[in-house]
């Protein structure tokens, strides 16, 4: 099946969780072998996510009264303080930030899906700084890498040093086999510190139902 095989309500009631076992079933396998399917469903999640996150707490002016935060809002807040690490890595070093976020978030995923640079420098910095940041007791944090962003997975990217050293502290680098397959890239053709899983978008979002901040720089 190609990825316009699948309607924009059909693959946002996936996400949600909303179609029977076959059926979600079938789009999962579909996704795990279509990379074009892989996009379109990372690009309605991060939609439902960035709208999820705007309306399922509304302001509330005229409340005085203390209000107990949900679980959802919690996660939600320990994501969006790891996001602002991304640009100012010194946050993520404040104790009390750290305790927070400990308490509501199980690891961070950072997807990468685009061969610049800059972008891949910022990956890793984040990663680097909320490993550092829980000491004796680190974060779990995976960098997963899909699409054009595999290429700086590559023994001579402008990254490989950083990579390793991501690697050697603790950080996961995982490479999409789908995207290897499409550009026929080989294991050997990538650094020694990936690893493979077989489908990137797959493995993004099963992180995040496992309780993992997601952030893509």
């Amino acid at each position: 099946m190609s990825a316009a095989d699948f309607s924009e309500e059909e693959l946002n009631a996936f996400i949600d969780g909303e179609l029977n076992a076959a059926d979600q079933a079938r789009i999962l396998e579909a996704i795990g072998r279509n990379e074009a399917l892989q996009q379109r469903v990372a690009e309605y999640q991060r939609t439902q996510q960035l709208l999820r996150h705007a309306y399922e707490h509304p302001p509330q002016p005229h409340a005085r009264r203390a209000v107990t935060p949900s679980r959802a809002w919690q996660a939600l807040a320990a994501t969006l303080l790891l996001c602002i690490g991304v640009g100012s890595g010194w946050l993520l070093h404040g104790v009390a930030i750290k305790q927070f976020a400990a308490q509501t978030t199980k690891g961070v995923v950072i997807q990468v899906s685009e061969a610049d640079p800059a972008k891949w420098e910022m990956a890793l910095i984040n990663a680097r700084n909320v490993r550092k940041a829980y000491g004796d007791k680190p974060m779990a944090v995976e960098i997963v890498a899909y699409g054009p962003g595999l290429k700086m997975f590559h023994h001579n990217s402008r990254v490989a040093t950083e990579l390793e050293a991501a690697r050697k502290s603790g950080v996961k680098l995982l490479a999409c086999g789908n995207t290897m397959s499409m550009t026929h890239t080989t294991r050997d053709e990538l650094n020694r510190a990936v690893d493979v899983v077989p489908a990137g978008i797959v493995e993004i979002m099963e992180r995040q139902q496992d309780g993992y901040a997601y952030i893509r720089p």
